[in-house]
């Protein structure tokens, strides 16, 4: 009998202490949506976070004979993604269509960790010169879309920048 008395004496504590109206407990939490924009339009504090310095400085870029193109959102969900890249001709600025495009998409590593890539498949577009990249972004934050094209004496690269949120 006592065993019972002293439990049901601790829970009614742990009631109390749960229920208690103190202003820590009630005070508003911030709305998320605000937080998160502030947040991704603010990144001034990534530099202090190890691993990813220069993180918002990385922009999409290409090299070689031919301009590599996001046509999708650079913005998009965490999860399944299906992005569109577009390949110019960089002298003639004309589609180009091939069968020996590779895309590896991954997130730049942070200090002591490996880097985080996903597989990716890729398919022709509708359009002449886009190509469709089925891939799954694992987590929010930076991701490059690496497209290497090698058409034997013509060969680029592009290193395009999305964002998963």
């Amino acid at each position: 009998m006592k065993k019972l008395f002293f439990s049901l004496l601790a829970i009614s504590f742990i009631a109390t202490g749960c229920a208690s109206n103190s202003a820590s407990d009630t005070a508003a939490a911030p709305d998320t949506d605000q937080t998160f924009e502030a947040a991704s339009d603010d990144m001034e504090g990534m530099d202090d976070m190890k691993g990813m310095e220069g993180m918002e400085s990385m922009e999409s870029s290409s090299e070689g004979d031919y301009e590599f193109a996001l046509v999708t959102p650079e913005t998009l969900p965490s999860g399944d993604a299906e992005l569109v890249v577009a390949i110019k001709d960089a002298v003639t600025g004309e589609p180009v269509a091939t069968d020996n495009l590779s895309v590896d998409v991954y997130m730049m590593p942070m200090d002591g960790m490996e880097k985080m890539t996903a597989e990716s498949e890729v398919m022709a577009g509708s359009e002449p010169g886009t190509y469709n990249v089925k891939t799954y972004l694992g987590m929010a934050g930076p991701w490059v879309v690496h497209s290497v094209l090698d058409e034997g004496e013509k060969t680029g690269t592009g290193h395009l920048m999305i964002e998963a949120e």
